[in-house]
């Protein structure tokens, strides 16, 4: 028999209301209507808004899909000028900038997927003057030059074309577009200035200043050849490096640094600012040091040793980099989680850098390592990425959790935390890059990935002359790990 509607009201929880009085009372009842209050007392904030823009759907996502193609370009750009970026605070930004580029770019990347463009068209799309640009931005003299022609007119350039696309796109229709922009400045703003201050450093560090602006030109005129990141002269009134020069279309250079040139290759050696002092004959420490430092006790030489290990992932800032600026042709995914990596590794450089000074030593005393780099600066990036993922991260995985346990039982918070941090930073890069590495291998098993990887590593380690040809069939994966380091 089938239940009333009472008892199927009753069972669900409500009361019953079979002949719609409660409707009909609550439809009718004063307080729906705001019990009498004349509206009119209520002075609600006014919606300013207006109404309508200047962009189409089409026109917005062309834009945008140029935004995008800047900001990965950009994130590329610093990867492939890592390396041979000795001065440490500039690495060390070059590091964390790179991942704010990779968000905002991710930012645009879903934004247009709301736009009716596929990520798969926003991940393969490229611009011929785009490219001709920014491979004119790499061929930058030195390291000064592309600092300033990047953080002086290229990011002062976006900061103003992303302002004038949030100030005349529809207000209403498009405030995604406009949240996505206004998220995205205030990283900007902070590296604008720290830019400038950069700059500064270089100048007051004997680069001759006019020689960087005479390089900023350069760089504008190109970027102002073509409409620069909107790709509509008529409508870019342009960055903040040239005031005079806003709304003015300039000519193409004459003549182009990277004109007939490949594709700007990055430096193969991994240049260390002349402050730190630095080894690459072994990944032993206390060898290295020749018994410079003395040690209380045994948990002091493995703290340091850890410290030390951390502030010399410098090696891993520049190896992530290299594979993110030599790996394309994939989704951006990849592009953001090695941006992500990237940072991570900058992080851990900076605590083991200040971890030094908590300790009581000179961080620039300390000699540097280099035999991890100086292996993988020369492995393809798809094996450079086997390595320090598959034998260097999985290694400091364990490292770190098993320091970080031993340095709480003996009271130090400070060393503990920060080891337990770096552990669960390392167990997320092992996902990410096993996922990847499976992507880029055409594998699921990454037992062969190892296989091939540790062959290849090897062999570079005999080169160097770091093992010998007996050893080279003998040697485990957690001897190679510790050789060769994070």
């Amino acid at each position: 028999m089938e239940p009333s509607e009472e008892a199927k009201s009753q069972r669900n929880g409500h009361p019953a209301d079979v002949n719609g009085e409660m409707e009909a009372a609550w439809t009718n009842s004063a307080e729906l209507r705001g019990a009498g209050v004349p509206l009119a007392r209520f002075n609600f904030p006014k919606d300013s808004r207006r109404l309508g823009g200047d962009f189409t759907v089409e026109e917005n996502a062309r834009r945008l899909l140029r935004f995008f193609l800047f900001e990965r370009n950009i994130l590329r750009a610093m990867a492939g000028w890592i390396m041979g970026t000795p001065e440490f605070e500039v690495k060390v930004e070059f590091g964390r900038h790179i991942n704010w580029h990779a968000e905002a770019g991710m930012k645009f990347r879903t934004r247009l997927s709301e736009l009716r463009t596929a990520p798969e068209t926003t991940d393969s799309f490229q611009s011929p003057e785009i490219a001709e640009f920014f491979s004119e931005l790499m061929y930058s003299e030195t390291p000064a030059h592309f600092v300033a022609a990047l953080y002086g007119v290229v990011l002062p350039h976006l900061r103003q074309t992303y302002l004038e696309h949030a100030a005349h796109t529809d207000q209403v229709a498009d405030a995604p577009t406009i949240r996505i922009i206004r998220q995205i400045l205030p990283d900007y703003d902070e590296m604008i200035a720290w830019g400038k201050g950069a700059i500064e450093a270089y100048v007051q560090g004997g680069y001759s200043e006019a020689e960087l602006h005479k390089w900023q030109y350069h760089i504008e005129k190109l970027l102002r050849s073509f409409g620069g990141a909107t790709g509509s002269p008529s409508s870019d009134r342009g960055g903040e490096a040239s005031a005079t020069m806003r709304g003015v279309v300039l000519p193409r250079p004459d003549n182009l640094r990277s004109e007939g040139k490949p594709l700007f290759e990055r430096s193969f050696i991994a240049t260390r600012d002349p402050r730190f002092g630095t080894f690459e004959h072994t990944e032993n420490y206390q060898k290295a040091d020749n018994g410079a430092i003395e040690y209380q006790t045994e948990f002091d030489q493995v703290r340091l040793n850890l410290v030390r290990t951390q502030r010399d992932e410098i090696d891993a800032i520049e190896t992530f980099a290299n594979v993110l600026y030599e790996i394309r042709e994939v989704p951006y995914g990849f592009d953001f989680d090695m941006a992500r990596i990237v940072w991570d590794e900058t992080r851990h450089t900076e605590l083991g850098h200040k971890a030094m000074e908590a300790l009581g030593y000179n961080p620039y005393d300390l000699l540097n390592r280099l035999l991890g780099i100086k292996v993988r600066t020369k492995l393809p990036a798809l094996y450079a990425l086997a390595e320090i993922n598959l034998f260097g991260e999985a290694n400091i995985v364990q490292e770190c959790l098993r320091y970080s346990r031993e340095a709480f039982e003996k009271g130090d918070d400070v060393t503990g935390r920060m080891f337990d941090f770096v552990n669960a930073d390392e167990r997320t890069h092992l996902a990410k890059g096993v996922h990847w590495l499976k992507h880029l291998f055409h594998t699921d098993s990454v037992q062969e990935i190892e296989q091939k990887t540790k062959q290849v590593a090897v062999d570079r380690l005999v080169e160097l002359g770091v093992l010998g040809l007996d050893v080279k069939l003998t040697i485990s994966h957690r001897e190679l790990a510790k050789i060769i380091g994070e």
